[in-house]
């Protein structure tokens, strides 16, 4: 009955070669591997077969066990048999191996049930068996269960076998594993056996990341602190390296033989993403990341110049104060940051930047040398350009400053929390007959992997507004914490008005643990109040006419009170002290606009006789709603289907218009047909995805851009733009929308049209360069550093490097003719600095994108003065012509 017969050993393991030779935890046959001669991977020292006895025993028993199932007496059955088997070991290894669910083993099956009772019988029996279970048994068993599918049968036998205890012995077969690419099996095997420490972070850690299997990754680092640091580090390396992370990684996959790799992960963005994800789940320190730490600083500091240049949405204090926040002691994003504004024109401003660092004067980009030389004729030329602009300007007059909203409390109102006093002051004294209150938080916007803290909490009455300094009483007075808990957060008989305030809320306990448990009592969200009373009610609001835009606390404030609020102090450090009068004025308002809003939301309901409590209470008490899925019913959906849709305004302009002369933007949901129409040389805007309709609204009017929209959107932009210049798309495919547009507008677009703009920005300004230009660009950029700035990464995963894509560096070039006719403003290499790799505008020329071998092809290239992007001839252009853009182009 045991089968111990040693001579079995090599045909058993050939008998399981040809009956399962497919399984998830490995073959135990196949080629030889690079870690040696197979010794114990694929060895069974067991004689797997039953014998007649047992055979007849076995289906006795799997006939209870059909009826009964796990029962008493199935249970019992097997006990007893155990207790009669010579060696236990191996008969339960070959009842487990002939079931007929042992390779999908889970727990309620027979297999599972068999290891499980053994087990269970084996902690019970009073028979001594210790030394049954030999070495050649654990091998044997090893290499049987990890022929099946269950990981939870393969923890269950590598605990009774005591597998632990001689872990060694079963290296060869984790790295068997490994060579046939089984790298979840080994990893999770590595880890039962505890064998973590014998492994780096190539042998299954690095495939697992780049099949993108996160969960098995997680489950191993959850166990090993040393892997977690090692696998971390070696990611942010790649993201200090000057060539692209996909590059760096080809050639290692290419030397482990890594299959299933998710190629659209191996880009700056998703890679980033990545290392947030491993520095936030095991709280790993900054100090581990410095590559992290400059990407994000580097990204930090182009949305502070666009919040800036191009929102208009920053204070000459909090801009200064949250520049030198990213750039710190940087000498490459000073020098970055001097480029950068001046490319947005602004060199007086860059000029000073580069004096306040200190920054050589040879890194100052072409224009900030001259300004610097002539300030004077600098300022003639911009007021000229000024000029220019007004005169070109479509409204007749020039725009009026905005006027904000102010603050109509007395200053002496304010009143400034940072002691023990003050706080005792305001909570026995402060809330005293209040029944409302407008609660705002501030706190620093944070630019590494390290999360934000709260730095001001402000509560606003009618009459007074309190900022608690939270950097300078939060961890303190404990007692005061629970007291202002209990007299305000918990306390339903006063009202706590917000505007979107879980992450407030969610900030709040998480900075002020001294609180205690908040209840969460009356407190109010006012934007559910507004999309209920615009939804359900659909009331009125004093400034409807005049306000316009997204769902915001500035938008509701404009519509109610007349006025925006002025956020130049939003996005400021709040945790400098001493807060400058402005912040502490912007801070005040921001909570105490709170109640006006309500204020005025209450009397428009009871103008128009709705029951404004009853609302409110409504609201309140479904802050924390049960979520439901519920199918949409048939009369539901057809409602849906017979829902009338606004018909498209004709278009008036019938006669054809060339691509060159014609602007478009595009929706956020059109950006596939944005970046199509840039292919054919028409110039379109393309809003990011963190802009809403109104800034398509905007590109319009002031640009005088065609809208293209689809959906819902284009009701809400059909009445802010003229009629026939806002266009609904209609079709889910990328070259029917397109045939749409240009048939609708009667656009032509010509040979000379195609490639005539950057895919990425959209400037059709390029500069020309031979191939020994490029080749002291590259060169110069490795001596900088330079990396290209993460502003435009996004643009890389889905764009064509170049005219020729990312798959074809090694195609044949396209006639050259094609560029020197298009329509294009290009410019000679004296618009490159060499020496820092930025052109005329400042823009830094991406040189890592251009593969080396590519050196050797080409003769010229093409540069995007905006951007920096570069672009070469190649066989694109004619798959373009000839592919997607057939019978479009004349």
């Amino acid at each position: 009955m045991t089968g111990r017969g040693r001579g079995l050993c090599q045909v058993r393991s050939a008998q399981l070669s040809r009956n399962d030779s497919k399984g998830s935890f490995g073959s135990l046959d196949g080629v030889r591997t690079n870690f040696g001669p197979a010794k114990t991977a694929d060895i069974v020292c067991v004689n797997l077969d039953l014998d007649e006895v047992t055979r007849a025993w076995y289906l006795h028993f799997k006939n209870y066990w059909n009826m009964l199932k796990k029962s008493p007496a199935v249970v019992n059955m097997l006990h007893q048999h155990f207790d009669e088997c010579d060696n236990p070991f191996e008969q339960a290894l070959r009842l487990c191996y002939n079931c007929l669910d042992f390779k999908d083993a889970k727990p309620k099956t027979l297999a599972h049930l068999i290891m499980e009772q053994f087990g269970d019988w084996k902690a019970r029996t009073k028979r001594d068996v210790g030394y049954l279970l030999s070495i050649d048994i654990k091998i044997s068993a090893f290499n049987v269960v990890r022929r099946q599918r269950s990981f939870i049968l393969m923890k269950l036998v590598t605990s009774i076998y005591e597998m632990v205890n001689d872990c060694d012995i079963f290296l060869e077969c984790i790295y068997r594993m490994i060579s046939e690419k089984q790298y979840k099996e080994a990893s999770q095997c590595a880890l039962l056996l505890g064998l973590q420490e014998r492994f780096g972070i190539e042998e299954f850690l690095l495939p697992l990341l780049l099949q993108d299997k996160l969960l098995c990754v997680d489950e191993f680092l959850n166990e090993s602190v040393k892997h977690r640091i090692d696998l971390v580090v070696f990611l942010d390396s790649l993201l200090g390296q000057a060539v692209a992370i996909r590059s760096i990684l080809e050639a290692l996959i290419l030397r482990l033989q890594i299959p299933e790799v998710k190629w659209n992960k191996l880009h700056n963005k998703p890679w980033r993403k990545l290392i947030a994800r491993f520095v936030k789940m095991y709280n790993i320190s900054s100090e581990v990341t410095p590559n992290l730490n400059k990407k994000r600083n580097e990204g930090a500091l182009q949305f502070l110049l666009h919040k800036r240049y191009i929102e208009n949405g920053f204070g000459d204090e909090s801009w200064k104060e949250m520049v030198r926040e990213a750039v710190k002691d940087d000498e490459s994003l000073q020098q970055e940051l001097v480029g950068l504004v001046a490319s947005y024109g602004d060199t007086a401003e860059a000029l000073r930047w580069a004096h306040f660092y200190n920054i050589d004067r040879s890194y100052w980009p072409h224009m900030v040398r001259l300004y610097s030389d002539n300030p004077d004729e600098d300022r003639h030329q911009q007021q000229l350009q000024n000029a220019n602009i007004i005169d070109e300007s479509w409204d007749d007059g020039a725009k009026e400053p905005t006027k904000y909203h102010e603050f109509k409390l007395p200053l002496t109102s304010v009143h400034l929390v940072d002691n023990i006093s003050s706080f005792e002051c305001f909570i026995y004294s402060g809330l005293q007959d209040t029944s409302v209150v407008g609660l705002d938080c501030e706190w620093k916007p944070s630019f590494g992997v390290n999360s934000s803290e709260l730095s001001l909490l402000q509560i606003a009455t009618r009459h007074s507004v309190f900022l608690l300094d939270v950097i300078k009483i939060g961890n303190s007075f404990p007692h005061l914490w629970k007291k202002l808990n209990e007299v305000l957060f918990s306390n339903c008989d006063i009202m706590k008005l917000g505007f979107n305030f879980s992450a407030d809320i969610c900030m709040i306990k998480r900075a002020l643990p001294h609180l205690g448990f908040i209840h969460e009592l009356g407190f109010l969200d006012l934007l559910s109040l507004w999309k209920h009373l615009d939804k359900s009610n659909k009331i009125t609001l004093p400034y409807a006419g005049i306000a316009s835009g997204g769902l915001s606390l500035n938008v509701l404030v404009h519509l109610c009170c007349g006025k925006p609020l002025d956020k130049s102090d939003q996005f400021s450090n709040w945790e400098n002290r001493p807060l400058r009068n402005s912040q502490l004025l912007y801070a005040a308002l921001d909570a105490y606009c709170l109640i006006e809003v309500y204020d005025m939301l209450k009397l428009c309901c009871e103008e128009q006789r709705l029951s404004f409590n009853d609302i409110c209470h409504q609201l309140m008490s479904a802050r924390h709603p049960k979520r439901k899925t519920k199918k949409p019913s048939i009369k539901t959906e057809r409602k849906r289907e017979q829902k009338v849709e606004l018909p498209q305004p004709p278009r008036e302009q019938r006669d054809p218009v060339m691509a060159d002369s014609v602007k478009f933007v595009c929706d956020t949901m059109l950006q596939g047909l944005g970046k199509l129409l840039r292919k054919c040389g028409i110039d379109t805007a393309i809003p990011s995805n963190t802009d809403d309709h109104t800034e398509c609204v905007r590109l319009a009017n002031d640009e005088h851009r065609y809208v293209l929209t689809r959906g819902t959107a284009f009701e809400k932009l059909l009445g802010s733009v003229p009629a026939g210049y806002c266009l609904r798309i209609i079709s889910d495919d990328l070259n029917e929308q397109l045939k749409q547009v240009l048939d609708y507008y009667h656009i032509v677009v010509t040979k000379k049209d195609v490639f005539s703009r950057c895919q990425v920005c959209n400037s059709n300004s390029f500069v020309k360069v031979s191939k020994s230009t490029m080749g002291a660009l590259i060169s110069s950029s490795k001596n900088l550093k330079i990396c290209m700035p993460p502003y435009y990464e996004h643009n890389l995963e889905d764009e064509a490097t170049g005219f020729s894509s990312e798959d074809e560096f090694y195609e044949e070039c396209g006639s050259p003719l094609t560029t020197q006719t298009r329509k294009w403003d290009l410019y000679s290499d004296e618009h490159v600095d060499v020496g820092l790799c930025l052109t005329k505008q400042g823009a830094k020329i991406q040189v890592e994108e251009v593969p080396t071998s590519l050196l050797g092809k080409m003769d010229i290239f093409y540069i995007c003065e905006q951007c920096g992007k570069i672009y070469w001839d190649g066989s694109h252009y004619d798959k373009v012509i000839f592919g997607r853009l057939q019978g479009i182009v004349l």
